[in-house]
């Protein structure tokens, strides 16, 4: 008898730690529709701010990762490395400080986020480019004449809904004013005395063609639910939001299509090492 119960203890613990450790990464390509003259709905009426639980953001470090490399690189959007640092060997590094704000610096974001190629099953993390699979879409969006905003991947664990996590998605065009030069910062070194770097005066809000947050969750299937704000810069000048939700039940591995009249999304959620 006891030999059963322990056998039975250690079945329920390996099936426990077998349902924890359900890995998957997903897939998501989103972009613009072209304009519709004869569009009937009413993008109008103004929305709350998006909420969501358990938020994470994987997109900004990776922006600004990309940013900083630009900057160290004299990148024309930054002030440029002046003859005077070539003589006396100064490093850009110095100079491309935490003072700026680097996703200020950006008129358009970077289509898909840089990533360190890993292979792990730590924490979520953003997936390498090179470990895209959408090809075959990214062409056959090409060939439709649509244009894609964000082409981004990431790995997860499979979690119930009070557990998983949703990741805040962003890009496209900056919408607000274009950022403005602040004053020039200086630092107490000679080096940044006589070579300063342009830094970005931060906006009071960081408007996006592209704003908000993707969830997955386990529940015997998996569940997608996204929730986003796709805005436009009108004649007048003004922005308008369309408000783009839905919820899904997928099966891993199918790719699937979420359609608005402002956008779309191309998804797959692929098994990871199961």
């Amino acid at each position: 008898m006891l030999y059963k119960s322990m056998l039975f203890v250690l079945c329920c613990a390996f099936s426990s730690t077998a349902f924890a450790e359900r890995w998957f990464e997903v897939e998501v390509l989103i972009f613009k529709q072209r304009p519709a003259p004869f569009l009937q709905e009413d993008f109008s009426l103004k929305k709350g701010p998006i909420k969501a639980k358990n938020t994470r953001d994987l997109l900004t470090p990776s922006y600004v990762a990309q940013a900083k490399e630009d900057c160290i690189n004299g990148d024309p959007r930054f002030n440029s490395t002046s003859l005077t640092d070539s003589v006396i060997g100064a490093s850009r590094s110095n100079l491309c400080d935490e003072t700026i704000d680097y996703i200020a610096s950006y008129d358009t974001l970077p289509l898909s986020p840089n990533a360190e190629l890993r292979d792990d099953m730590l924490d979520t993390y953003l997936l390498n480019p090179e470990q895209l699979q959408f090809t075959e879409q990214q062409s056959e969006l090409a060939r439709k004449g649509l244009t894609p905003i964000l082409h981004t991947g990431w790995r997860f664990k499979g979690e119930r809904k009070s557990r998983s996590q949703s990741l805040k998605l962003y890009g496209g065009k900056h919408l607000q004013t274009q950022p403005i030069a602040a004053d020039t910062h200086f630092s107490n070194s000679f080096i940044s005395v006589i070579n300063p770097v342009q830094t970005f005066a931060p906006a009071v809000q960081k408007k996006w063609e592209l704003d908000g947050f993707f969830n997955i969750y386990l529940r015997h299937y998996l569940y997608i639910n996204s929730e986003f704000d796709f805005s436009e810069k009108l004649e007048n000048g003004e922005l308008q939001n369309a408000r783009f939700a839905q919820f899904k039940r997928v099966i891993s591995g199918e790719i699937h299509y979420f359609d608005h009249p402002k956008m779309g999304m191309i998804v797959q959620i692929r098994k990871f090492k199961h």
